[in-house]
Parts: structure tokens; C-alpha cells; sequence
């Protein structure tokens, strides 16, 4: 049967450990592995996966854009510009903007790598950090974070050892490398910040190990299928041990699944007893199990239309497209915006030590819609077709 822990903890835990220069951020189960687990869970259950896909594609949208049009300021206008083509030495900024976003909708947080040029005036260029590689520094006695710890493995802190990066700070220069790292307040969280979902994460849970069952299931094809019972005597633990290993590599595999058992016997009242287990109404329990799931992890992720997501399902708006777009534009508005106003907050705080501190904004993706504009009537129809229309 299928056997979830209930008393597993999605919950951060955060702690400050004796030896330690930084703070654990994990679970009860995942001790200071909270990032990990978040991706762990992404990546096994589907449906916050979509979820989290399709966000963070709206996040980054189509691109970011000057908004100023005044030619007033040309020389910032342009220093931007070109720093927008390129961010670093590989990438642009929306392409850096995009993983940042997918950091921000997958941990609550990103993380920026700042590099000063070499004489410290100017920001050079700026990269992606995973927010899974990072810890924060223990506060000082203002409760201000100064610097943060980084490693590729924090399962394996020995042999990736972290290292110290202060801080963004644009008064104290002195480092060529510093970390700015940022999120949406979470309550009860004085260094780290959660994701927004955080509340659907035993859902998700579920989503994944209801999956893994339904694997087993097929991989396994005894698995709570039948009951054997040998009826000649009970052996030895030994022997016991080697009747179940014999039936498990004969008989429990995918490709077995569903085979008969063939048996042997010099006496008829003596031969094994094969009961097929047969829970009520399975299909029916996992119809409702899924689809409570589904709601939920939906809930969490302040989804009011599934269609957003590309997900489907009996309660989904159908063809309705201007209940598609309504949710849409409520998605967007709710949801979505506040993610991208903390990215431009924090860029103008790096366009400003630049000395290019210009209004940006990103250029949303294009609502579904039937609807055509006056524009694109003319370029399709003529003046006749356009009267009528």
C-alpha cells in the first residue's frame, strides 16, 4: 500500500550551530540542504513543476526594456544599453534576468555576483549565482548579514569546502568579488527568504511519492499484488530469506509483471496458497487523491486557472478566452509583478553606482486574445472588409 510519512517536515528550519560560521537553512530531514530539497521536490513532482515553469517564464517575460524615451540623458542611455547587451563576458542581461527568475520563483530568493572593475568606480559585470550554493554569514550584533558562504555540495562541505564572499556594499569596495542576494519578505525569516508556495510543499510531496508508487508498482509486480503462503512447515530465517530473494529476482520485475507462477508438488493438500490483494475501491481513491493534490498545489501557487500552467483538468476554463485572459491578467498582476518589481529595484541599485539610473521595466509576454488591433485588420483586409468587421 502506498505509505506516506506524515510526520515528514516540508518546513525551513533555521539555525545558528556552534562551529559554524554561517547559518543552517534545511528541514528536520534535509539538515541544511532546504535549497536542495526545493529542487529535489521540482524535479519529481510535475505539477509544481509546471507551475514554477510557466512563472518563471512570465518573470522574465520578453525582455527588459528603457522605458525613458527622453533623449535628455543619451550618454546614460546608452552606457545602459550596451551594459543591458551585455551583463558579462557570455551573457545579456535578460538572459542572466532569466535565471534569476526562475531562482526567485523555485527558492524565494536570487543571488547576483558582483564584480567591480579595477578601479573600483564602476560595477563590470555581473553574474548568476545559484541560490542553492549559498549561506548566509552569521549576523553581526546589528543583526546585518556582511558576507556569505559558498559551496558546489553543502552535502559535502569537506571536500567542497565553502568560502567567504562579502557582501554588496557600494561603500566598502574592497573585495573585486561580492554577493548580492535578495527576496520578498518571508515571515519569521531574519536571513533567508522562502517561496511563496512554501505552504503546498507536503502536497507536492504527495504528487511525488504517489509517482514513485505507481512506479514501484510497474517495476515491481508483486508488489502488494498477491500473498503467497507455503503450507509444508515454516524453515529456518535463512531459509525463509532465500525463498523470497529466489521469488523476487524470478518474478518481480516490469517484464514479469503479470505472469503466472508455475509450481510444483508431490502432494495436493501441501501446495502453495496464492491470495490476490485487492484493496476497495483503489482507482477510485487515487482519482480523488490526485485530483485533491492537483487543487492544492494549485492553491499554493496562487493558480486560479490551470490552463495558465498548461495544466488540464475537469475544472479548467476550456475555450472560455476571456476568462482565460481575465485570470490571466489577475496572475500577472498578483503574482508575477511583485517578483519583477524586486528585480528592477535591485538593478537600478546597481544602474545607479554606474551612474546610469534609468527607468526599465520588462515587456510582458502577449496575453492569449481573439481580439485584433486596427493595425493588424489593414494589413490582412480591405477598407470594404474592415467597414463590415
Amino acid at each position: 500500500m502506498l505509505n506516506i510519512n506524515l510526520e515528514t517536515s516540508t518546513s525551513p528550519v533555521v539555525a545558528e550551530v556552534r562551529g559554524r560560521d554561517w547559518i543552517e537553512y534545511g528541514t528536520e530531514d534535509w539538515r541544511n540542504l532546504y535549497p536542495q530539497f526545493l529542487i529535489d521536490l521540482y524535479y519529481s513532482s510535475s505539477i509544481s513543476a509546471a507551475i514554477i515553469n510557466a512563472t518563471a517564464e512570465m518573470i522574465s517575460a520578453e525582455n527588459l526594456i528603457i522605458e525613458d524615451e527622453d533623449d535628455r540623458d543619451l550618454e546614460a542611455r546608452v552606457k545602459l544599453q550596451n551594459f543591458m547587451d551585455r551583463a558579462n563576458s557570455n551573457e545579456s542581461l535578460h538572459e542572466v534576468l532569466k535565471k534569476v527568475a526562475f531562482d526567485f520563483k523555485l527558492q524565494g530568493a536570487f543571488a547576483l555576483n558582483i564584480v567591480w572593475s579595477k578601479d573600483r568606480t564602476q560595477i563590470a559585470e555581473i553574474y548568476h549565482v545559484g541560490v542553492e550554493k549559498i549561506r548566509c554569514s552569521k549576523p553581526d550584533e546589528f543583526g546585518k548579514t556582511n558576507g556569505y558562504y559558498i559551496s558546489s555540495d553543502w552535502a559535502n562541505t569537506r571536500t567542497n569546502k565553502p568560502y567567504y564572499v562579502p557582501a554588496f556594499n557600494v561603500n566598502d569596495r574592497t573585495s573585486p568579488n561580492q554577493l548580492l542576494y535578495s527576496g520578498l519578505y518571508s515571515p519569521n525569516m531574519n536571513s533567508y527568504y522562502t517561496p511563496d508556495y512554501v505552504s503546498c510543499n507536503n502536497w507536492a510531496l504527495i504528487d511525488s511519492r504517489v509517482s514513485e508508487f505507481h512506479l514501484n508498482n510497474i517495476s515491481s509486480g508483486f508488489s502488494g499484488s498477491f500473498m503467497i503462503s507455503f503450507a509444508n512447515g515454516i524453515p529456518t530465517q535463512e531459509e525463509r530469506n532465500q525463498i523470497e530473494r529466489s521469488l523476487t529476482e524470478k518474478f518481480c520485475s516490469e517484464t514479469n509483471s503479470g505472469k503466472f507462477v508455475l509450481t510444483f508438488s508431490d502432494d495436493k493438500t501441501r501446495v502453495p496458497e496464492i491470495t490476490a490483494i485487492s484493496p476497495s475501491d483503489l482507482d477510485k481513491q487515487y482519482l480523488a487523491l490526485q485530483e485533491l493534490l492537483t487543487q492544492n498545489i494549485l492553491s499554493g501557487h496562487r493558480v486560479t486557472s490551470p490552463m495558465l500552467m498548461g495544466i488540464k483538468n475537469e475544472s479548467g476554463l476550456g475555450s472560455n478566452v476571456d476568462e482565460l485572459n481575465s485570470a490571466a491578467n489577475f496572475y500577472l498582476n498578483t503574482v508575477v509583478k511583485p517578483f519583477q518589481d524586486q528585480i528592477v529595484k535591485v538593478l537600478r541599485k546597481i544602474f545607479k553606482v554606474n551612474n546610469m539610473d534609468m527607468p526599465v521595466n520588462f515587456v510582458q509576454l502577449k496575453p492569449i486574445t481573439l481580439e485584433f488591433t486596427s493595425e493588424d485588420l489593414k494589413a490582412v483586409m480591405t477598407e470594404e472588409e474592415i467597414s463590415k468587421k
